[in-house]
């Protein structure tokens, strides 16, 4: 007699540290969506992005690059599990998504204004909900466009390279990173303007440091 066949979650390795390069930012949706079914413990999601990608769906479309974030959030209940810094380029104040959604958001104005204090307050606030490991996805356009332009939407006054680069740190070291990706980079194939180079230098840093603070190198 054959075997009963096993069902996708069955066979999923809850301790595999996904790294991922997109891609648009719905590349994390499946990703996320497998370590829901995966893992049993208390993790949680930080999001660098300009944007809140929090919309329940866009044109129609329920999974795309603006509502992957909203359909992550409900796999956690909106229990605050989704945590967003660098947030600027949004049709609704920070009051509105965490107040509906339950999502916890640090706008890149206050981790520009007060550096340490912001840093200090993300993993404050990851404790204080018994976070025990953190899916960091990292879309590109969460960092200042001075320097990470190739983009599909690069924005201003964003976050510095080498805070990301110390939360990236801090996470691994004092909450425990799972894995994570980096999202959005998009330099033209063609003509390649002058921020390229230094935007995929960049990406590569950034998914360089999640690596190695996941695998504890």
């Amino acid at each position: 007699m054959g075997r009963a066949p096993h069902r996708l979650g069955d066979t999923q390795n809850p301790n595999i540290a996904p790294f991922v390069i997109g891609g648009d930012h719905s590349t994390a949706w499946p990703v996320v969506s497998a370590l829901s079914r995966a893992r049993k413990d208390r993790w949680a999601i930080v999001q660098p992005d300009a944007h809140t990608d929090l919309l329940e769906h866009r044109l129609g479309v329920k999974y795309c690059f603006a509502t992957w974030s909203f359909h992550a959030n409900e796999l956690f209940n909106r229990d605050g599990r989704l945590v967003q810094v660098g947030t600027r380029a949004s049709g609704k104040d920070r009051a509105h998504w965490e107040s509906t959604l339950g999502v916890r958001q640090f706008w890149a104005e206050e981790c520009r204004r007060k550096p340490e204090e912001s840093l200090d307050a993300v993993i404050a606030y990851l404790k204080s909900i018994g976070a025990t490991s953190v899916y960091f996805s990292n879309d590109i356009d969460g960092t200042d466009e001075e320097f990470a332009d190739a983009t599909g939407t690069p924005e201003p006054w964003g976050l510095e390279p080498e805070w990301v680069l110390k939360l990236i740190r801090r996470l691994g070291a004092e909450i425990g990173l799972l894995g994570g990706d980096i999202m959005e980079v998009a330099p033209p194939l063609r003509q390649i303007p002058r921020g390229a180079h230094k935007t995929t230098t960049l990406a590569a840093r950034y998914f360089y440091a999640t690596m190695a603070a996941t695998l504890g190198l």
